[in-house]
């Protein structure tokens, strides 16, 4: 009942928008988006996470929110949150929260969510997703030296659950994940590590192909030499 509510509450949302501006695209179907995105916004942040993951997006439907409880409400997770993806709903869903200047890389790190779905179903692991999103997504520079200063993970499995905690464990494992996916884009190739992992597990392949025998030991290492 409470997601019948919802829905018919985003129905009415969405139709008190500028309908005329849904943008139908190859990789998105988008409705009442905002006057300032055009399609070839869209495409330029979709062509690029494409051609990174070597994917053509199967059309993901893109739902915006003007209302800041109606969307709390749709994700039901950290207030902290801007934009939540559907994977096996093939959906997007934007906040209020994003504006003309944060777009794209947003919507880009959504979309690399979208693709980790529909190429590599559960190749990719949980506690590298994130920071794969924000490694392509462009979200940021990694702050090493505050993370340096931060108590040191015993197992990169610990950032598997992103969105659970306090503000700060999540920002913690936001920033650790796209650390961890900046060594693996250092010490490896990562299109060829991505490549491998279509329809396995990308563990063996950190072991074997990147040569990091021990994948903790060596985040460690790292954040230690980036933080200087």
């Amino acid at each position: 009942m409470l997601k019948l509510v919802l829905l018919l509450l985003l129905s009415l949302q969405l139709s008190a928008k500028d309908t005329s501006r849904e943008i139908l695209t190859n990789s998105v179907r988008m409705r009442a988006a905002p006057r300032w995105l055009t399609s070839t916004r869209i495409n330029k942040v979709a062509d690029r996470v494409q051609s990174t993951l070597e994917w053509t997006i199967r059309r993901a439907e893109v739902l915006w929110y003007s209302d800041e409880d109606l969307f709390i409400a749709a994700h039901g997770l950290s207030n902290t949150l801007v934009a939540f993806s559907q994977k096996t709903a093939n959906t997007i869903h934007l906040g209020p929260k994003i504006t003309e200047k944060n777009f794209d890389q947003i919507f880009a790190h959504e979309l690399v969510h979208i693709v980790a779905y529909q190429k590599y179903k559960q190749a990719i692991p949980g506690w590298l997703e994130e920071g794969l999103a924000n490694h392509v997504g462009k979200v940021g520079k990694v702050d090493y030296q505050w993370l340096k200063n931060q108590p040191a993970l015993e197992h990169a499995s610990e950032l598997a659950h992103p969105l659970v905690g306090s503000e700060f464990q999540i920002h913690y494992r936001y920033v650790a994940s796209q650390a961890l996916a900046e060594m693996l884009h250092k010490k490896c190739d990562f299109k060829n590590l991505l490549r491998l992992s279509v329809g396995r597990k990308m563990e063996d392949y950190i072991s074997t192909y990147c040569g990091i025998k021990d994948l903790d030991a060596a985040f460690r290492s790292w954040i230690k030499e980036k933080g200087v």
